[in-house]
């Protein structure tokens, strides 16, 4: 028997929940969790004898940050044990009259999202009933009676990001006169930088990390302005606001990005970081004139989302050992490579966190550095001063180094000097922009690296694309075209699956990414084929022989489990 309790999705229900008279006898939280078949009695015990775990925390919460439970569950499991509703915030109609009732600072620092207000009472969704400081609280910033609901933090997180956002908008349009900014205009106006502009910018971006997305876009139009995020790699489309504010927005993000607040005319980069919860998340800011203003990008990095294992990014069980086995030589150079937004710093970074240790001198060199690694020396590069990986490379030798990353092989010099380093024993990882990994091997002989010294230092490449992953709630069969199926080699009755879109995913039918790749691993016989002229056919068709799986038969595979679809396979295939 799962422990779920009924779940609220408008405030119709919850009216009629509070209405209600309640007689409540909670069960034991040792019942609920063994009867529904989510934790064993030794995962119990064991849990229960955990120096490391929170005593002032519900047991629920040890589970979950075990992994042995799901955000759903824990909601469940604490309505259940607390008597209160499980509130559905995805579509919910918040009364936005109750937002005046709690500041956004504390909504966002606590993790509460006011949900209704009933004469005397108000109701309150919160992650943790268990807090009664937080209930004691919420009473005296109130005034009110406070009932509560449960829900997950991430709803509630993404229900104050949008639903203050829209409230901070009026707050900024009220608070904000006239703010163009055409050449000739006077400076801006100091209430540009007051709090309403300030705290819009940090729900937008708060909304961005909690809806997962890589990056935020700020596109100013003939008359609004335009926000839109990248999630799983696609543009969504998320508000309008007026095209007043766009001049205090940008004006706010300078600051914010170390920029020059009265430079328009020409483009500007920034960087910044901000801490959201638990996570740390690096900005990269680009701002760019346009017709109708400056248009704004910024990057999120999360840099807690390169330190997984490498099954978590999607490399499957023996690949992931042969990376592993790979990483594991004292000497030699591993490449990863693919287009831009390929997911290959990403690889590289979490490959850093498998090997690092305090035994390991690692120093990295990138342009830019995207994630920072507590333990190892980063060097950033800088080409209007002649910093660059070759020269930054030079002065990495007489470091001591053990494992070099290069953030990228861009040149005949770079790549001479990458060979080189891998040569006098050290571990060299890099990224080239290449389409597969029998065409690294080519690339690296065309520009000029011997033969003999590219079969003496190469370990493996690793040929990389990123697919959108299937929603797993709401599959549904794909209706894929015959064309599709004739290049990816199936048969006409061959069923394939696709999200059909739900609360889960938030209707788009896709949920993360994953990696499709293909693994070349030097074996003796394709070092014997590195010779001058060699083709990068014959050099793929002997890697598969070798035992290496093709990037499109990869992704197709992943289309068989259902855990992409076809059409996402095909869109990431390889001729």
């Amino acid at each position: 028997m799962m422990p779920y309790v009924e779940i609220i999705r408008d405030s119709s229900q919850l009216k009629q929940y509070f209405g209600r008279m309640h007689r409540y006898d909670p069960p034991p939280v040792h019942d609920i969790l063994i009867s529904s078949g989510m934790i064993t009695e030794e995962q119990y015990r064991t849990a229960m004898s955990d120096p490391n775990r929170v005593q002032s925390q519900h047991i629920a919460f040890y589970f979950r940050h075990q992994g042995l439970i799901t955000d759903d569950d824990l909601g469940h499991i604490l309505g259940r044990c607390f008597g209160i509703p499980y509130v559905n915030l995805h579509d919910f109609d918040i009364d936005i009259s109750t937002l005046q009732s709690i500041p956004v600072e504390f909504a966002r620092k606590n993790a509460v999202m006011p949900l209704l207000s009933q004469e005397t009472k108000l109701v309150i969704a919160v992650a943790d009933p268990t807090n009664n400081t937080l209930m004691e609280t919420l009473h005296f910033i109130t005034g009110k009676q406070i009932e509560l609901a449960v829900s997950t933090y991430e709803d509630i997180m993404l229900a104050v990001s949008t639903y203050y956002s829209q409230d901070e908008i009026a707050k900024a349009l009220q608070t904000v006169d006239v703010l163009s900014h055409e050449p000739g205009d006077t400076p801006i106006s100091e209430k540009a930088l007051e709090r309403p502009v300030v705290q819009l910018v940090q729900n937008l971006i708060a909304e961005a990390v909690m809806n997962r997305a890589s990056d935020i876009h700020i596109r100013p139009r003939q008359s609004a302005v335009e926000i839109y995020f990248r999630v799983d790699g696609q543009l969504v489309h998320q508000r309008s606001f007026s095209k007043q504010l766009l001049s205090a927005i940008t004006s706010r993000l300078k600051i914010f990005g170390g920029m020059d607040i009265s430079e328009h005319r020409v483009p500007q980069d920034g960087r910044a970081r901000i801490r959201f919860g638990d996570k740390e998340i690096d900005l990269r800011l680009s701002i760019m004139p346009g017709i109708y203003g400056e248009d704004v990008v910024i990057r999120l990095l999360d840099s807690q989302f390169a330190m997984k294992h490498l099954e978590d990014l999607g490399y499957e069980g023996d690949d992931a050992e042969r990376i592993r086995h790979l990483l594991s030589r004292n000497n030699g150079m591993f490449l990863v490579t693919g287009p831009t937004g390929s997911g290959k710093s990403t690889t590289l970074y979490t490959a850093i966190e498998q090997i690092r240790s305090d035994s390991i001198n690692i120093i990295t060199v990138e342009d830019p550095v995207e994630y920072r690694m507590d333990g190892i020396t980063q060097i950033q590069i800088n080409n209007q001063t002649g910093y660059t990986f070759a020269r930054a490379l030079k002065h990495i030798l007489r470091h001591d180094p053990d494992v070099i990353m290069l953030g990228e092989i861009r040149d005949e010099e770079t790549a001479k000097m990458a060979v080189e380093s891998a040569l006098t024993g050290h571990l060299v990882l890099s990224t080239l922009h290449t389409n597969s990994a029998a065409t690294t091997i080519t690339r690296f002989l065309e520009i000029g690296v011997e033969s003999y010294l590219l079969s003496s230092t190469l370990l493996g490449v690793l040929a990389q694309r990123l697919v959108r992953s299937n929603c797993p709630h709401c599959l549904i069969p794909e209706e894929v075209s015959p064309g599709v199926r004739k290049v990816m080699g199936v048969e006409d009755g061959e069923v394939f699956y696709k999200g059909g879109g739900c609360e889960f995913c938030k209707h788009r039918g896709t949920k993360g990414r994953r990696a499709v790749y293909e693994l070349l691993v030097m074996t003796p016989a394709v070092r014997n084929l590195l010779q001058p002229g060699v083709q990068a056919d014959t050099i793929q068709q002997l890697a598969i022989q070798e035992g290496m799986t093709p990037l499109t038969e990869h992704a197709l595979h992943l289309a068989r489990q259902g855990l992409t679809s076809l059409q996402e396979a095909y869109n990431m295939r390889l001729e």
